[in-house]
C-alpha cells in the first residue's frame, strides 16, 4: 500500500510535533495488544493473497458483532498452543475458571468505574503505529476499508480550504449500517487530510454514543483512535481545549429508519450541535457521504421492535447483508464523502453561554438548507429525504 499506511507508521516525534497522548488503563492496554496480534496476524497471511483488503472491510461492517470475541479467542488459542508443550495446563486453567472470570469481571468493572479516557479530549488523537505489529493490525481494520472503495474526498470547490486555525463541528451525513465518512477524520494520511491539513490527527476528535465506552473491548478499539463520549459536558470540554469536533447528527436512529438506496437524514430535530457551534463560534461543517445508503442490502422486518430498541436503549439493531449475503459492502457505487462549504456562526460574548433559541433555529435552517445544496449538487439520481 503506498502513503496512507506509511504515513500511519511514521510516530509524532518523526513529524516534528510532540502529542500528549491520553492515558490508557492497563485494561484497555491489554485488550489492544490482544487485537493487534490477531488482526495482524489476518493481514499479514491474508496480503499475499489480495485478501486482506476485503477481509479487512468485512470485518470493520460487522465489528459490533464479532470484535468483543476476539481477546478471549487469542488467549484460548495461546492456552492451546502452550498445552501442547506443557501437557496439563489447559485443564489447570480450567479448574480454575470462576477464579479468573470473576477477576476480569471486577477489574473490568473498576475499569469502567475510574478510567476517564472517554472524557479526556486533549490528547484524544489516533495512536499511530510504532512497530510492524501495530502497524498491520491498523492496515487491516482501518486502510484497508479506505482502500476497498475506494473512499474519495470531496469539497465544494476546487480552492476550498479548512485553515486549522479554526475551530469546526463536522457533521456527517447519513449514519447507514457503517458509517464510511468517519474514516476521513480519524487519522493523519487519509484523502481529507491530505486536501485539508493540519486537521485530523491533530485537532480533530469524533462524538460516539455513551454506551459503546460501557462495551468491553469496543470501547478499547474507540480509544485507540480520537473518539470520546458524546455528552455535551465532555463535547465543550472538547471546545474549550481548542479543538474541533466531528459526529452524526442522525445517530443510530438513521440506521433503523435506513432504506436501501434511498438518501435520508434524521436532522429536523437535531439541534444539539447547533447549539455547540454557536455556544463556541465553530463553523459548522456539511458532510454527505455519497454511496453511504447502497453499500448494503437493508431488510425492513422487525421495525417495530428495532425503533423501541433504538428509542429505549440508544442501541440500534441492524437487519442487514452486503455480497453473498456476508457482512462484505456492494461496490456498485463509489463512496465519496462531499465536504459542504462552512458555515460561519457569530463569536460569542463568553464562551459556553447557552445560545438564544432563535439563533439556533435560524443557524438550523441555514444549515439544512446548505446540507440539502451539497447534495443535490453531486448526487443526481435521487432526492434528499429530510426527517
Amino acid at each position: 500500500m503506498p502513503s496512507p499506511q506509511k504515513d500511519a507508521m511514521i510516530s509524532d516525534e518523526q513529524r516534528g510535533e510532540s502529542v500528549p497522548l491520553r492515558k490508557l488503563t492497563i485494561f484497555s492496554k491489554a485488550n489492544l495488544l490482544l487485537l493487534h496480534v490477531f488482526f495482524s496476524a489476518i493481514q499479514l497471511v491474508l496480503q499475499p493473497f489480495g485478501l486482506a483488503v476485503p477481509v479487512g472491510t468485512a470485518f470493520l461492517a460487522s465489528m459490533f458483532g464479532f470484535m468483543i470475541f476476539v481477546p478471549p479467542l487469542v488467549c484460548w488459542m495461546a492456552l492451546c498452543v502452550t498445552d501442547v508443550f506443557l501437557p496439563g495446563t489447559y485443564q489447570t486453567v480450567m479448574d480454575v475458571k470462576a477464579y479468573w472470570i470473576s477477576t476480569i469481571l471486577i477489574w473490568y468493572l473498576f475499569t469502567l468505574a475510574t478510567d476517564k479516557a472517554p472524557r479526556t479530549p486533549v490528547g484524544a488523537n489516533h495512536r499511530r503505529p510504532t512497530n510492524l505489529m501495530n502497524s498491520a493490525a491498523h492496515n487491516f481494520y482501518f486502510w484497508n476499508v479506505i482502500d476497498y472503495f475506494p473512499i474519495e474526498c470531496v469539497p465544494w470547490a476546487d480552492d476550498a480550504t479548512l485553515p486549522p486555525d479554526r475551530q469546526y463541528i463536522v457533521a456527517i451525513h447519513p449514519h447507514g449500517i457503517f458509517c464510511w465518512g468517519l474514516f476521513m477524520f480519524a487519522a493523519a494520511g487519509t484523502p481529507f487530510d491530505k486536501r485539508f491539513p493540519g486537521l485530523a490527527g491533530k485537532k480533530l476528535v469524533g462524538l460516539i454514543a455513551t454506551v459503546l465506552f460501557i462495551v468491553p473491548v469496543i470501547r478499547d478499539f474507540f480509544l485507540e483512535w480520537p473518539y470520546i463520549d458524546a455528552s455535551r459536558a465532555v463535547a465543550s470540554k472538547a471546545l474549550s481545549s481548542g479543538l474541533s469536533l466531528y459526529l452524526i447528527p442522525g445517530g443510530e436512529e438513521e440506521v433503523v429508519v435506513l432504506t436501501q438506496g434511498e438518501d435520508a437524514t434524521v436532522i429536523m430535530k437535531r439541534k444539539g450541535f447547533i447549539r455547540l457551534a454557536l455556544s463556541y463560534g465553530a463553523d459548522l461543517v456539511p458532510v454527505w457521504g455519497e454511496g453511504t445508503t447502497d453499500s448494503f442490502c437493508v431488510h425492513p422486518s422487525l421495525f417495530g421492535f428495532r425503533k423501541f430498541v433504538q428509542k429505549r436503549f440508544g442501541v440500534a439493531i441492524a437487519n442487514y447483508h452486503g455480497r453473498w449475503f456476508t457482512p462484505l459492502p456492494y461496490k456498485d457505487k463509489p463512496v465519496r464523502i462531499l465536504i459542504g462549504k462552512p458555515i460561519q456562526t457569530p463569536q460569542p460574548k463568553l464562551k459556553g453561554e447557552k445560545p438564544d433559541p432563535k439563533l439556533v433555529d435560524e443557524y438550523h435552517a441555514k444549515y439544512v438548507a446548505a446540507l440539502k445544496e451539497l447534495h443535490d449538487a453531486h448526487v443526481k439520481d435521487r432526492p434528499l429525504k429530510i426527517l
